[in-house]
């Protein structure tokens, strides 16, 4: 069986169904017109609009309907919109297209999720830097000077960002130099307040994050900052996103509102931090 021969039938399939793209990637056996697929993987990207609740539904109903469609067996399916930054890069790079419910729409999401993979790559240095002090023989070795110089860096930023926040709302939007310099700001200080979060996670041994906003949440469940704190920080990721490699993207009122509302957080993870390094070393 020839995947592209049932074109047609995938076509109205995704068309019909939430899907906004599908990638596929097999093993073909036999003839190409009369072979057959094994070990089958479908990756598809559902529309924004699907809740997060319900992506397991739509795992099971396209496992069982594109497998009818396909005539195959043991078809596995993966739901992008979950994927780790490390899926959705390898099925980027590697998997087939299928399918394409817009091109624009397509080409942005693979360019956001491979550069948020790239960008996400580059704290293995700050982890690697925490695994050779554990290595040293302390396993909870925590490079204190490190940390606290970061946390200066994060401090000045935050003051920084303190200093923009009574500009009146219109007079922030009518100039390019004060939101330029706002995004800039918080950029710099989201990238410490991750990057800080992901050197600790690998200081403490703890389980490696597979996404950004899941670093804040890893350490606050060891006890480095509030829960709470970290809840309301996980929304700046997706705003680090975009202030790091899609800026002309990014909405100036939201923008404004973090710096309304998130200084004085990020204030508080900083000391938070702070107290929490110069603890005593769990026994």
């Amino acid at each position: 069986m020839d995947l592209f021969e049932r074109q047609a039938q995938l076509q109205s399939l995704f068309q019909t169904s939430p899907v906004d793209a599908a990638y596929a990637q097999g093993t073909v056996t036999g003839r190409r017109i009369a072979g057959s697929y094994q070990d089958l993987d479908i990756a598809l990207l559902l529309l924004g609009g699907v809740k997060a609740s319900e992506f397991f539904d739509y795992q099971v109903y396209f496992v069982s309907e594109l497998s009818k469609t396909l005539e195959t067996e043991g078809l596995d399916v993966v739901i992008l919109n979950q994927a780790s930054l490390l899926q959705r890069a390898q099925v980027i790079r590697s998997w087939s297209l299928l399918y394409q419910r817009d091109e624009k729409r397509r080409v942005l999401f693979e360019a956001r999720s491979v550069m948020e993979y790239l960008e996400f790559k580059k704290y293995d240095e700050i982890q690697s830097k925490a695994l050779a002090e554990r290595t040293k023989g302390d396993r909870f070795a925590i490079d204190v000077e490190y940390v606290r110089a970061r946390l200066a860096r994060l401090r000045e930023y935050t003051m920084l960002l303190n200093d923009l926040r009574p500009i009146e709302h219109t007079k922030f939007k009518a100039d390019p130099k004060l939101y330029g310099l706002a995004q800039w700001y918080l950029q710099q200080a989201v990238e410490l307040l991750f990057g800080t979060g992901a050197y600790l996670v690998s200081a403490l041994a703890l389980p490696k994050p597979e996404a950004y906003h899941d670093i804040l949440d890893t350490i606050a469940k060891h006890g480095v900052v509030e829960r709470a704190l970290a809840y309301r920080l996980e929304h700046l990721a997706n705003l680090r996103n975009l202030l790091a490699y899609d800026r002309e993207q990014t909405d100036i009122d939201e923008v404004y509102g973090q710096i309304q509302t998130r200084v004085n957080d990020l204030a508080a993870f900083a000391d938070q931090v702070d107290k929490f390094v110069g603890s005593p070393k769990p026994s």
